[in-house]
């Protein structure tokens, strides 16, 4: 129950506002970018309810959501159709006229008939173009991500402790979640995307379920599924049949690193992307369709929510609506593009207003990783474009993992599916049955280009911009791993145009097959049937599921555990443990376990608070190097310290010794479950020469 409400959460607001257009291409366009727009209304409310001195909880922020959606709604019924050219507007799908478009009636009823929503009836081939593509989707995800206890990786602590401040303070504010700890908090940044964090802890708000189920729905359901409606709506748009559509919108989730992206925890490195290809969509219509100022102010709220929730994926989704804008259909006229683009500002600008001076100084809070291979171009274009590890199934493991096995049958035949397919693909560029791909192609060769230069150069205008991501190269391919997927089924369908071209000239029966569709939709429906049976296949998902699961809590002692310092904690009083290195973090997002560390604090920000947190840890486990830290015990009225035998794999180092911790005077054995220990602090770890 609690995913199927983080699902809707997720979605229904951010649907509403599909009823501002008339029935036909634009609604369905803006349903299919439904969990961005949430995410934007999610924005705008949580920026300006504060400004405004009114509640700003979770809830309060949903309230407002709604709100605004509906109010969105009655606008629209009562502004002219088309706004800045009603002539404009789809005659064939009127609210208040007739299938020619003519006004039924000019008066009171007239007015009444606008506020009617009528039904869509989607065909039938959309519909099972729509829902096998999602339910592949979601099946592998369950494969991947689901029977954890929590999602993996550290940065889904880092998440998870961020809702759960949101929650626990009522307050959306960012000075209110990021900070150092949950007791005698510091502010840790001035400036963090936490819009997808408030849906989030609305969800588990409503549900009353944990904040890493949550987290979970989202890497399982919300991703995949807005994954699968962005890719469908823009090949449809684009001329796609719902054969090819269904298989481009298939495709990522076997081919590029849409589970790979959550290794470490960041759930809205997988999400955001996912968004992308209907925000482009929209960005498109809006600037040669009919309803420039509404899809317009829809396409900048996205934006909006998008920075407020994996801010540098704007600039994906900006290369690739210029390559939808040059390839979606329609006239070019000055005044719906000067419409469009004001209200795109406009709606863009508006959320982000009362953040902008922490917007503008974000990036003084990272830190840029140095280039990875500095001035060596060639072997930085093999890292991006030739290395054969890049288009293995799943992606995983990464281009230079150690334990790549080439000799895997089922990753060698996806390979040599994939790779011919890649090469193919640029062919979209000249043949008019693969437009839909043209912007996809675009944006990817324009993002694998700046991979190449921002792992090679260091130069200013190299770094500032990879600092975005903090020089950490394969986060722009999780930015553009939808990319893989789709290039490949075009790539699938040249060669069934060649097979037609062929045919028809060779074999006399053919004729036939001339402006047929069927060859093109039998090699795109080929190729993804083919991957995704050598995906399903236990040897190609089972090293990923083993690599999430080895970064994950597993097993029943870790809810025991959290259950019993949730009965047992005094009130008040934080549990120590050892950041992150354990997944003890979960303790204070799912159980609301007051725990000793929280953020560290970014570049920029006083670190005292954090510091003296770590003070307190060496002080109690009885570290060599430890100083008296009895006050700073005291101060964050630690109560017990927890440890583990399950450890974080990768840069994460322990932060004791089992041997020194089990033989100080400060801690004393209070339980045991599984292999995870419990210590209560003893007076001796309290001690404190000033009484403080």
């Amino acid at each position: 129950m609690t995913s199927l409400i983080a699902l809707a959460v997720a979605i229904v607001p951010g649907a509403l506002l599909g009823f501002a257009l008339p029935p036909g291409r634009y609604r369905w366009a803006t349903w299919a970018a439904a969990p961005a727009l949430t995410l934007g209304l999610v924005t705008l409310a949580m920026t300006w309810l504060p400004k405004l001195g009114l509640p700003d909880g979770p809830l309060a922020v949903l309230a407002a959501e709604v709100l605004l959606a509906g109010l969105a709604v009655l606008a629209s019924r009562l502004v002219t159709r088309g706004l800045v050219d009603p002539d404009a507007a789809d005659r064939t799908a009127t609210v208040d006229g007739d299938a020619a478009g003519r006004p039924t009636d000019a008066g009171w009823r007239g007015r009444i008939t606008r506020l009617r929503l009528p039904a869509v009836r989607p065909g039938r081939a959309d519909v099972l173009g729509i829902a096998v593509p999602a339910v592949v989707s979601v099946a592998f995800g369950w494969l991947m991500l689901g029977r954890l206890v929590a999602p993996p990786g550290w940065d889904a602590m880092n998440h998870g402790f961020l809702t759960r401040r949101i929650m626990e303070t009522d307050s959306v504010l960012i000075s209110s979640a990021c900070t150092s700890g949950s007791t005698d908090p510091a502010l840790s940044c001035s400036f963090y995307p936490l819009a997808a964090n408030v849906a989030w802890a609305q969800a588990a708000e409503i549900s009353g379920g944990r904040i890493s189920t949550v987290l979970s729905a989202w890497s399982i359901l919300v991703g995949p599924l807005a994954l699968v409606a962005a890719v469908y709506a823009c090949v449809r748009a684009l001329g796609g049949r719902p054969v090819v559509a269904a298989s481009a919108a298939a495709a990522p989730a076997v081919l590029g690193p849409m589970w790979m992206s959550v290794i470490t925890g960041r759930i809205t490195e997988q999400t955001a992307p996912c968004m992308a290809g209907a925000i482009a969509l929209l960005i498109a219509l809006a600037a040669r369709g009919a309803h420039p100022v509404r899809l317009g102010l829809l396409a900048g709220l996205c934006g909006a929510g998008i920075v407020m929730t994996h801010t540098y994926d704007v600039l994906f989704i900006a290369v690739l609506a210029i390559g939808m804008l040059l390839a979606v259909r329609g006239r070019w006229v000055l005044r719906r593009v000067a419409a469009a683009a004001g209200a795109m500002v406009v709606a863009g600008l508006v959320p982000l207003l009362p953040l902008l001076g922490v917007l503008a100084g974000a990036n003084g809070e990272r830190l840029s990783n140095p280039p990875a291979l500095l001035g060596r171009y060639g072997e930085s274009f093999e890292y991006w474009v030739t290395d054969p590890q890049r288009y293995v199934l799943f992606a995983y493991p990464g281009v230079g993992g150690q334990d790549f096995q080439l000799s895997e049958p089922t990753i060698q035949v996806g390979l040599w599916l994939v790779i011919p397919c890649l090469l193919l693909s640029p062919l979209c560029l000249v043949l008019p049955r693969l437009r839909w791909a043209r912007p996809w192609f675009a944006a990817g060769v324009v993002w694998t280009a700046i991979g190449v230069w921002t792992t090679a150069s260091d130069s200013t205008a190299a770094m500032t911009l990879s600092s975005l991501w903090y020089g950490v190269r394969e986060r722009v391919r999780s930015m553009i791993f939808p990319v893989y997927g789709l290039l490949a089924v075009a790539g699938a369908v040249v060669l069934g145009l060649a097979v037609q071209w062929l045919l028809t000239r060779v074999a006399a029966k053919a004729g036939a097959l001339r402006g047929s569709e069927a060859p093109t939709a039998v090699a795109a429906g080929v190729l993804v049937a083919v991957l995704l049976g050598l995906a399903a296949v236990p040897a190609s998902w089972q090293p990923l599921r083993g690599a999430l699961k080895g970064r994950a809590p597993v097993g029943a002692s870790y809810e025991k555990t959290f259950e019993w310092l949730a009965e047992n904690n005094p009130p008040g009083a934080t549990v120590a443990y050892d950041r992150h290195h354990e997944f003890i973090t979960w303790a204070y997002a799912d159980y609301e376990v007051p725990l000793l560390f929280g953020i560290p604090p970014l570049p920029g920000l006083p670190a005292e608070n954090y510091e003296r947190r770590w003070d307190a840890w060496n002080w109690l486990v009885n570290n060599a190097d430890a100083r008296p830290a009895g006050c700073e015990v005291r101060q964050f009225n630690i109560s017990y310290v927890v440890v583990g035998k399950r450890n974080m794999p990768g840069a994460w180092d322990k932060h004791y010794e089992r041997e020194r911790l089990e033989t100080s005077d400060r801690l004393e054995l209070a339980h045991t479950i599984g292999r995870i220990n419990i210590y209560r602090v003893t007076e001796a770890g309290r001690s404190c020469a000033t009484g403080g």
